[in-house]
C-alpha cells in the first residue's frame, strides 16, 4: 500500500477532540496502521517548525517526508492526486488527511496491523474504502444529516461482510480513502471537477462517482473517526485514544 499523508498547520478553524493534535493523530496513525510493508508519503503543507521536527523525528525508514506550501486544502489534495501517476495500477493507494485517530488492537506488529488489514479487504468489493462510518448517514437531513438519507435517518444501502468486518456501501465520506491507483487515474476528471477551488467538495465527487458505478464501502463500526466531535463514528469514545 502507497499512503499519502498530508498534514499542514494551515488547516480550518474547527473544534477537535483535546486529544486530535497534528502530532498525537500522526503518532495514532503510526502505530495503529502504518506496517513495514508499506510505502509512506508525508506530505508537510505549510509547517512550522515545530511539526517539521516533530514528523522528522518520527519518520519511519520506510517513509519520505516533503515539505511544500499550496495555499489551501484543495491544492493539497490536487498534489495527492497528481502523485497517483507514479504509482503502479495495481497497487492500493490511501488518500489520507490529518485530523482522524484509529482504535487500538492489541495483537498487532510491526508487519500486521489490523485496521491497514480491513482496509485491504473492503477493496475486495468495493472500488473505494474507508473505515470511517460517518455519523451524518444516521441523521435526518432536517437535523443535518445526509441530505440522501430518509427523515427517519436511515440510509438504504447494501451490506456485506469480509473477514474481519462487516461493511455497508455509502454515498459519500471525507477525503481520507482508499483506491487502487487504476481506479483514481480513470477517476481524475471526475476528482478534478470537484477539487478546483481551495475548497473541495467531495460529497458530490462521490455523488457522480456513483453515478458511473462506484462502490463506496465503509466499515461498521468505524475503525477511525474524523475528529469533529459532531461528526465522531459511532459506538466508540475517540477521545480516549
Amino acid at each position: 500500500m502507497r499512503i499519502l499523508y498530508r498534514i499542514s498547520n494551515n488547516s480550518y478553524n474547527k473544534a477537535k477532540l483535546k486529544n486530535a493534535t497534528k502530532e498525537h493523530c500522526f503518532r495514532n496513525f503510526l502505530d495503529n496502521f502504518l506496517t513495514t510493508k508499506d510505502k509512506l508519503y508525508i506530505i508537510a503543507d505549510n509547517v512550522n517548525d515545530e511539526l517539521r521536527d516533530y514528523l522528522k523525528r518520527l519518520t519511519p525508514n520506510n517513509g519520505h517526508l516533503f515539505e511544500v506550501n499550496t495555499g489551501s486544502n484543495g491544492a493539497s489534495f490536487r498534489l495527492q492526486l497528481s502523485l497517483i501517476s507514479q504509482i503502479p495500477p495495481d497497487e492500493v493507494v490511501f488518500l489520507h488527511e490529518d485530523d482522524y485517530l484509529y482504535r487500538q488492537h492489541p495483537n498487532d506488529s510491526a508487519d500486521t496491523k489490523y485496521n491497514n488489514t480491513v482496509l485491504l479487504e473492503g477493496l475486495d468489493k468495493a472500488d473505494y474504502a474507508t473505515l470511517y462510518d460517518h455519523p451524518d448517514k444516521y441523521l435526518p437531513p432536517e437535523l443535518g444529516g445526509n441530505p440522501l438519507v430518509s427523515n427517519k435517518g436511515i440510509e438504504h444501502s447494501g451490506v456485506f461482510l469480509s473477514k474481519h468486518s462487516h461493511w455497508k456501501y455509502t454515498n459519500s465520506t471525507t477525503l481520507t480513502f482508499a483506491a487502487k491507483s487504476s481506479t483514481l487515474l480513470a477517476d481524475r476528471a471526475i476528482w478534478l471537477k470537484y477539487v478546483s477551488g481551495e475548497h473541495p467538495d467531495d460529497f458530490h465527487a462521490f455523488l457522480e462517482l456513483g453515478k458511473h458505478g462506484r462502490l463506496l464501502a465503509s466499515a461498521i463500526p468505524g475503525l477511525s473517526s474524523n475528529t469533529e466531535p459532531p461528526w465522531l463514528s459511532p459506538l466508540y469514545d475517540w477521545d480516549k485514544l
